[in-house]
């Protein structure tokens, strides 16, 4: 069974707590055995390299600013590790090398309103996906052009038309970052958990 460890915050999310979430995510991958760690700060390279996957879902960038979870997770991804951000996962606060490593940075998001998120290509991860809607933050980025990053979701907001979703190699790893999942509402979306199983499966093959 594979492994696969959720990084997040309950009491000290700003705006976006696990709970609720990690219990989507424990039944979104129901064939894989998962684990939550909200002491994220404390861990060590080798407590990641027991698992198969690592979700980001940290909220508390803000606060905590740790250049000692930077160095961490660049470490696991650049020595082969798997990593899925999720949403407030990509905000990272004076970390720039890890928006370095995820192949974008957050820049703002519009008030919350249903959106409709679309495959762009023919990656694997979305390959026969069919496009879903739901509630969400409109999530805007600045897209790291030099990180060879493979657009695999969009979505259109007044007029324009957005990334969403990408797969983006770092080192001996890879990275994937999915934009929806503002509240554990969103998880509940049979599209977005869809998403979220292909995109394991992918990372994890």
């Amino acid at each position: 069974m594979k492994k696969v460890l959720v990084l997040g915050d309950y009491e000290k999310a700003i705006y976006h707590p696990l709970r609720g979430v990690d219990e989507q995510l424990k039944s979104i991958l129901s064939d894989c055995e998962v684990t939550v760690c909200v002491a994220y700060t404390e861990l060590k390279l080798e407590d990641l390299n027991h698992y198969d996957m690592v979700i980001n879902y940290i909220d508390a960038w803000k606060e905590t600013g740790c250049p000692a979870l930077s160095a961490l997770l660049l470490g696991f991804v650049a020595a082969g590790g798997k990593l899925m951000t999720i949403h407030n996962g990509i905000i990272t606060h004076q970390s720039p090398d890890i928006e370095q490593m995820q192949g974008g940075a957050f820049l703002r998001h519009p008030e919350r309103c249903d959106l409709t998120y679309s495959p762009v290509g023919e990656h694997p991860i979305v390959k026969d996906f069919k496009p879903f809607t739901v509630n969400e933050e409109p999530y805007q980025f600045v897209i790291d052009e030099g990180a060879k990053a493979e657009l695999i979701l969009n979505y259109a907001y007044q007029g324009g038309v957005y990334p969403a979703a990408w797969v983006r190699p770092f080192g001996l790893g890879q990275v994937v970052y999915l934009s929806p999942g503002h509240e554990a509402a969103s998880f509940m979306c049979e599209g977005f958990r869809e998403l979220i199983r292909r995109s394991a499966a992918w990372l994890m093959q």
